[in-house]
């Protein structure tokens, strides 16, 4: 399967290449980077790693496309033609086609690395398709399993042990090894009970739209208390809506996330200024340094003091 530029868009360039593989940087604010392996003829293996809050929009792909894309750290986040957002969450794989494409993409966490590996099945060469069969792998089962919606689950421990072991290996091993590991994940796939009923969570855009601005409006207050049930109801959702919206998106409750941002804001204060802890802990609404520690101390496992002596 040769590299296909309309895959990417007009920004797209390539940055590294080499026997069988190419890197490509997507042209994207911040960073987004995609390294393919060409593994078979019809077969290709995609390492993503995104630090970008842009939007993208999908490209023009093939009409009978396998994509099978686990999340192994942030948040995959599609938007689709009918005006639904599905997000692919951390440590869970999808199995999608291109009759279902989403018309763009992003990152809720502003941040994603993931394994992809697409199946072209017009472009599986006689080759490919017999040494597919002689490893006991069976596409048509996988492809019959999409339907007209993506499916989408939680890695088994097996399984999340490959992909993991594929992401760790981008740069670093040779075109041969990842073939036999993609074959040994596909015959894997092929084993594990249909993702019949698993179907990706899909919600309203304009829902998602308004828990977005609402969590914009949480992150540029945060000397202030959140009062998030308001905000939801300000926005048009109802809180019950508004929770399992958000968790959706970035993972966790409202005061979870808003509670790892602030510690996330702190630890950078504390490394690239000479604040004192306690002037922190106000400007980011502890009303005294002893709780801002507390909470700190909860999601760095040391105390501020600490970590900027550590780190320093």
């Amino acid at each position: 399967m040769p590299f296909r530029p309309e895959w990417y868009g007009p920004r797209a360039k390539i940055v590294g290449q080499g026997a069988g593989w190419v890197r490509v940087d997507y042209g994207c604010r911040g960073q987004g980077l995609v390294t393919n392996y060409f593994l078979l003829d019809g077969v290709q293996l995609c390492i993503l790693d995104f630090k970008t809050g842009e939007t993208l929009p999908a490209q023009t792909f093939d009409p009978d496309l396998i994509e099978i894309t686990y999340c192994r750290s942030g948040r995959y986040e599609c938007e689709f033609a009918n005006h639904t957002v599905s997000c692919l969450p951390e440590g869970c794989f999808r199995v999608a086609g291109t009759h279902y494409l989403p018309v763009n993409f992003s990152f809720p966490l502003e941040r994603c690395s993931a394994v992809s590996l697409v199946v072209d099945r017009r472009n599986l060469s006689d080759r490919s398709g017999a040494l597919l069969c002689q490893c006991a792998i069976d596409i048509e089962r996988v492809a019959a399993s999409i339907g007209k919606q993506w499916r989408a689950a939680p890695a088994p421990a097996d399984l999340k042990a490959l992909f993991d072991r594929l992401y760790c290996a981008a740069g670093r091993e040779e075109t041969g090894w990842f073939r036999l590991q993609v074959l040994e994940l596909l015959y894997e796939l092929g084993r594990m009970p249909a993702l019949d009923g698993r179907d990706c969570r899909y919600f309203d855009k304009k829902q998602v739209e308004a828990v977005k601005a609402v969590r914009d409006r949480l992150v540029a207050r945060l000397d202030e208390k959140p009062a998030v049930e308001q905000m939801a109801r300000e926005a048009g959702l109802s809180p019950a809506v508004f929770h399992t919206v958000f968790a959706a998106i970035y993972g966790d409750t409202p005061y979870a996330y808003l509670k790892k941002f602030k510690m996330n804001a702190a630890a950078c204060a504390l490394l690239e200024s000479r604040c004192k802890v306690c002037d922190l802990a106000l400007e980011l609404g502890y009303s005294n340094a002893s709780k801002f520690a507390r909470a700190f101390c909860s999601v760095y496992g040391v105390l501020p003091r600490d970590y900027r002596k550590k780190r320093k």
